[in-house]
């Protein structure tokens, strides 16, 4: 999203010997734009680090500066010194200049994680947003936030000026499942963060239980298989305040069964774009089955809502982006039908226009695994996509890449052409994982993931599963 910047000066007359006027010169450009899309190949952290896969998440601000958050468990260094400690798993936060060299770098107090997909936004001022989850009361730089934590947590957003400096703090309180006879837990995810040009702001995410987002308080649908027996889920929530932090609007969806949110972003125009999932059974209350994308306007009336029925996003979730003339690209594992188009599995990317009507998709396919885990769109109507594969990396069904063992990233364009896609992995013997993605104004993406070996804490390449080092990469 472009921001403009307006620069006010007095006139200036310099008269040479001929007595004409010399123009002042013009105002030097705050963006090193020679070091804007320079390649970047960058590693933080030691064999013995532990990074989650989830909460890692990248922005670019409009001078090309990096920025970098996550949740991470062992001392790590960003190029300012350690921060952080091997107690417990911890959140950081960390700055970077154009050509990579670190400007700050902080830890987060322990209780405080980042667990969604895309929870770090900066604004046309550099200020910065971030969402996370607390686990305990925990004071983030303005005083202890509050709160009860028995089977629960609750969501935080924390802002910060450009050099890091605490802004303000706030917690999304929520209900305890004791206040309900409830025995199971409630978990309350912020999944993804995003300003529009003004300023404005917009989360989303999921909540089990009661979730209070600044004088709404929305509550999710109990899943009833029994009368004797209420097994809370959790549903969708959707929010945006204006630029002083005050809630605007917030909505929730959800029926019967299970909600899951790939994420959102802003369209230049300042609506509100929602990529969900909704499961359900055919008589389960609530919306049908599908995947659903929605635009709201900047008041929150529903500018329109497609459903592209029998799809599904699962396990990792999914990535959004607007594009640039009110579209939005997403993708992610599970399966996306785009009826007299194609069917896309067991990852995908999809397109589709301002009005919500589909223009493009594509399946990515590994012979054992694959996964989209962020999208963004190109400038000629194309797709770029970043995630990791095992084996064959195939676009289309067409075989692409091989890896070089274990998992590999990957780094896709997809065209309109299919004989025009282009690939490019990374990754040795290791496990390499592409998880996030940042552009620049000038085009230039960002791409942060970790290597391996993972450590799967279920058995399993889940959600929970972490790395060692983070890698960060930077190109065209």
């Amino acid at each position: 999203m472009k921001h403009l910047r307006i620069f006010l000066a007095a006139p200036l007359f310099v008269l040479g010997c001929g007595g004409t006027a010399a123009e002042p010169p013009p105002p030097p450009d705050p963006r090193p734009t020679s070091a804007c899309a320079e390649p970047l190949d960058l590693t933080f952290g030691t064999a013995e680090s532990r990074t989650n896969i989830t909460g890692l998440s990248v922005a670019v601000d409009d001078a090309c500066n990096i920025l970098l958050a996550g949740t991470t468990q062992g001392p790590i260094d960003f190029g300012g010194g350690l921060v952080g400690t091997t107690d417990a798993p911890f959140a950081f936060v960390a700055k970077l200049d154009a050509r990579g060299k670190h400007l700050w770098s902080r830890a987060l107090p322990l209780g405080a994680t980042f667990e969604g997909k895309d929870v770090l936004a900066v604004d046309g001022k550099g200020s910065i947003l971030l969402a996370g989850s607390l686990r305990a009361d925990v004071d983030l730089g303005g005083g202890p936030l509050g709160g009860e934590y028995v089977r629960a947590n609750h969501p935080f957003l924390l802002w910060l000026d450009a050099d890091g400096n605490h802004v303000e703090s706030r917690r999304l309180p929520g209900n305890l499942p004791d206040d309900v006879d409830y025995s199971g837990g409630f978990a309350r995810v912020v999944e993804g963060v995003a300003y529009d040009a003004e300023g404005n702001f917009v989360i989303t995410g999921r909540f089990v239980g009661d979730l209070d987002l600044g004088g709404v308080t929305l509550t999710s649908v109990p899943q009833a298989w029994d009368p004797a027996f209420i097994n809370y889920k959790p549903d969708v929530f959707v929010a945006r305040y204006d630029t002083k932090g005050d809630l605007s609007w917030a909505k929730s969806y959800g029926g019967d069964s299970l909600e899951s949110p790939a994420g959102l972003d802003v369209t230049p125009g300042g609506d509100t774009v929602l990529v969900y999932t909704q499961l359900s059974i055919p008589e389960a209350a609530g919306e049908p089955q599908g995947l659903y994308v929605k635009k709201f306007s900047p008041n929150g009336d529903i500018v329109w809502s497609k459903l592209f029925a029998e799809s599904i996003l699962a396990g990792f979730g999914g990535s959004v982006a607007t594009t640039d003339d009110g579209g939005v690209v997403f993708g992610g594992e599970g399966e996306l039908v785009f009826n007299g188009i194609g069917t896309y599995s067991p990852a995908f990317v999809g397109r589709i226009d301002s009005n919500g009507e589909p223009v493009l998709g594509a399946s990515v396919t590994g012979d054992a695994a694959a996964m989209v885990a962020a999208v963004a769109p190109d400038d000629n109507g194309g797709i770029r996509a970043v995630g990791w594969f095992e084996n064959t990396l195939l676009l289309h069904g067409k075989t692409m890449a091989g890896s070089n063992g274990g998992l590999d990233g990957f780094d896709v364009h997809l065209e309109w052409d299919d004989a025009a896609d282009t690939v490019t992995t990374f990754g040795a013997a290791a496990d390499d994982l592409a998880l996030a993605m940042a552009r620049s104004e000038d085009g230039a993406r960002v791409i942060v993931g970790v290597e391996g070996p993972l450590v799967h804490l279920d058995e399993s390449l889940s959600p929970y599963s972490q790395g060692t080092r983070i890698f960060l990469r930077r190109h065209k």
